[in-house]
């Protein structure tokens, strides 16, 4: 009961003084963001036992349109709104929250290569550097050097944020063997077309893992994650018709407003690519019904409930490290 008055008042203190005084923010010597502006990542400290590696999310861009400086389709340089926002996960001053009192690394997102980018690209008269892996490499080494020992770790992002957390899993879970290790993919299910040409430009690291193809599917990485790690748990969570995930499938269609039938297209494969994972017992997924993209980072993961089950136990559930009911409407 000590421990838990004493960081509330610290975490009272803390916000009374600003972010900075809650957050501490790590530069990244030789980090870039897409717009060649510095890189750093963030970190609030807490159980040094208990660890949150968090990818931030942020869109993508792969072409002069995607790409170009008026482009919105990505984050061009260092913006932690979330941590401002103070909602769902980031919400350090709830008990409720299945992560409270734990530490939390913050990865921001400015690349848009989905954290995985070894490249700078010409795209004709303006030059984006999509070095994402670099700036992840940066926070993972730091996490490895000062919490070398921790107990559980969550390895999570939203949507850009999801696919980091999954491309970069596999080194965590080769780091943390003695660890109870969760890796939860928040809305990035990886729907793309067959000519989806983000990977050719972005030149990614991708995860290292027995069988995977030279451009493996989003399920294939988490069948392969759940197959080589039995003691871990995998796990997705995405709405049945995410109108962002829907929004950026369309734009590699070439639809500026995704139509009707890509968006029909977009849930068939979604469904598809949550379940196809599901062979391997440590794997689970939380779908729920409606458009809203993501949730980690909202107050809706308080109050979500799909059938008998609501999000926050599933979610303890993953944080305790059990493998918490497959859901779905």
């Amino acid at each position: 009961m000590k421990r838990l008055i004493s960081l509330v008042f610290l975490l009272t203190l803390a916000l009374a003084q600003g972010l900075e005084a809650f957050w501490k923010a790590v530069e990244v010597p030789g980090g870039v963001c897409a717009d060649g502006s510095p890189y750093r990542f963030y970190v609030s400290p807490g159980d040094p036992k208990r660890v949150v590696l968090d990818f931030q999310g942020g869109g993508a861009c792969w072409d002069a349109a995607t790409c170009g400086p008026e482009s919105r389709t990505y984050r061009k340089r260092v913006d932690v709104q979330e941590l401002y926002l103070a909602q769902g996960i980031y919400n350090r001053m709830s008990v409720a929250n299945p992560f409270f009192g734990w530490t939390h690394v913050f990865v921001p997102y400015c690349t848009g290569d989905l954290h995985v980018g070894r490249a700078s690209v010409d795209y004709g008269g303006f030059r984006v550097f999509h070095q994402g892996a670099r700036n992840a490499q940066a926070a993972l080494d730091y996490l490895y050097k000062n919490y070398p020992a921790p107990e559980r770790v969550f390895v999570t992002g939203c949507s850009a944020g999801a696919y980091g957390a999954l491309f970069w899993a596999d080194r965590v879970l080769a780091t943390y063997r003695n660890a109870q290790i969760a890796v939860c993919g928040d809305a990035g299910v990886g729907v793309t077309t067959a000519d989806f040409p983000g990977y050719a430009r972005w030149n990614p690291r991708l995860p290292e893992l027995p069988g995977l193809s030279d451009r493996p599917r989003v399920s294939e990485i988490y069948l392969a994650l759940a197959k080589a790690y039995p003691k871990a748990v995998l796990a997705q969570y995405t709405t049945v018709l995410d109108g962002t995930q829907i929004f950026f499938y369309g734009l590699m269609k070439g639809e500026r407003s995704p139509s009707e039938a890509t968006a029909r297209e977009w849930a068939a494969l979604a469904q598809e690519a949550v379940l196809t994972p599901a062979q391997a017992p440590n794997y689970t997924f939380y779908l729920a019904p409606g458009s809203q993209h993501c949730i980690l980072p909202r107050p809706e993961l308080y109050t979500l409930k799909v059938g008998e089950v609501s999000f926050l136990d599933w979610l303890k559930a993953l944080a305790e490290g059990k493998v918490p009911p497959r859901v779905r409407p």
